[in-house]
């Protein structure tokens, strides 16, 4: 083989190593970074988040796609305020760190880094106990077209403590742009709605006991199976597949299954079950103790399948659950409606002890009283 043949085959492979190179040290230079599984990926250059996938290209130059949802932190290197953000986030200084992400929101180009930012504006902005920020931050990402991954949790807690007058601007705030975006999104901001007070939307955040009701019964007569668990008088959906998490709530083990599910929501995949279960491990909680945080936070958990999964196998039955959870509030008037809606949803022939369930529900709310 004479030099130059040698030389010409040896050049795709000079040219390859070339091409990772300068590769690598374009990342070098970016220094962007992703958090995945607890660990931290870098150097990588992070191209996009959107449609629940973060694409990202490594050192070899090879593509890469992760769900969105396991994605436990971001760096990049075009924005340096993002990282000094997290990390004022991180020493509990929000305030600094609200500064600190306005700066990059007002500097990003890319509307997916924009969202990036906002999501953390909006926590920060809650963490702060300043609702008013968090909800104008909210919207703007909503009406803007942000993905369902950014937009996902809207700040209903902070929300839902604020005082009258704060609570009166939000709703003025959500009122004012709910009915230009689509049906998913305005289902986004009737949560903050509903968190602000607005007696027209379930209230998942009311703690208020019937008039009369004494906080200490619960209106439910509870089981102990034949290994002294205690057990839930509210069985599972019939839609819901066989798992680790069922079979803990089966058992009586709720707050095993509470962390054994949350920790599955971080992965990705049946996030519908995922909640719906989530939601009945909170419910048997509340029920065992009469908890109304619990069953606020259950009927979140609900909601959130209503909302983010209606076509999924479990909507119906979160439906009905979301409406059990206000009759336990004290809102009938809402549960029965909740009940209505989930009347079709849930088929006789297919999961027929639920179905019976939803008839025994709305039977026991139909003549009750309605809240004020």
């Amino acid at each position: 083989m004479t030099r130059a043949n040698k030389m010409q085959k040896a050049l795709p492979v000079s040219v390859f190593v070339l091409a990772v190179f300068v590769v690598a040290v374009s990342m070098v230079a970016g220094q962007d970074g992703v958090k995945l599984s607890g660990m931290w990926v870098e150097p990588v250059k992070v191209h996009s988040i959107a449609a629940g996938q973060v694409r990202y290209q490594i050192a070899s130059g090879r593509e890469l796609v992760r769900a969105a949802e396991s994605l436990e932190g971001l760096r990049l290197g075009r924005y340096p305020g993002l990282a000094q953000a997290q990390q004022a986030i991180d020493e509990g200084d929000d305030k600094t760190a609200v500064e600190l992400l306005q700066g990059v929101m007002d500097q990003a180009e890319e509307p997916w880094v924009k969202w990036c930012v906002g999501m953390k504006l909006v926590g920060a902005h809650a963490r702060l106990d300043d609702a008013e920020a968090a909800v104008d931050v909210y919207i703007d990402m909503v009406v803007s077209g942000a993905g369902l991954y950014f937009v996902a949790d809207p700040p209903v807690d902070v929300v839902a403590q604020a005082d009258v007058a704060v609570r009166a601007r939000v709703l003025e705030l959500v009122n004012a742009v709910v009915g230009a975006v689509g049906q998913e999104r305005a289902a986004l901001l009737e949560q903050i709605v509903t968190a602000a007070g607005n007696p027209a939307m379930p209230l998942l955040t009311e703690t208020a006991l019937p008039p009369g009701r004494d906080p200490s019964d619960t209106g439910l007569t509870h089981e102990t199976n034949r290994t002294g668990e205690h057990t839930s008088p509210i069985v599972l959906s019939a839609s819901v597949p066989p798992g680790t998490v069922a079979n803990l709530y089966r058992r009586g083990r709720y707050g095993q299954a509470l962390e054994v599910v949350e920790e599955a929501l971080s992965q990705p995949g049946k996030t519908a079950s995922k909640l719906y279960l989530k939601g009945m491990a909170q419910l048997a909680l509340a029920e065992r103790g009469d908890d109304q945080d619990m069953y606020k936070s259950a009927g979140l958990s609900f909601m959130r399948v209503v909302v983010y999964f209606p076509r999924s196998a479990v909507a119906g039955p979160a439906m009905l659950e979301a409406g059990y959870v206000h009759e336990r509030i004290g809102r009938a008037d809402i549960a029965v409606r909740l009940y209505q809606r989930a009347r079709p949803l849930i088929n006789k022939g297919e999961d027929p002890v639920y179905y019976q369930r939803l008839m025994k529900r709305i039977d026991s709310v139909i003549d009750a009283p309605t809240g004020e």
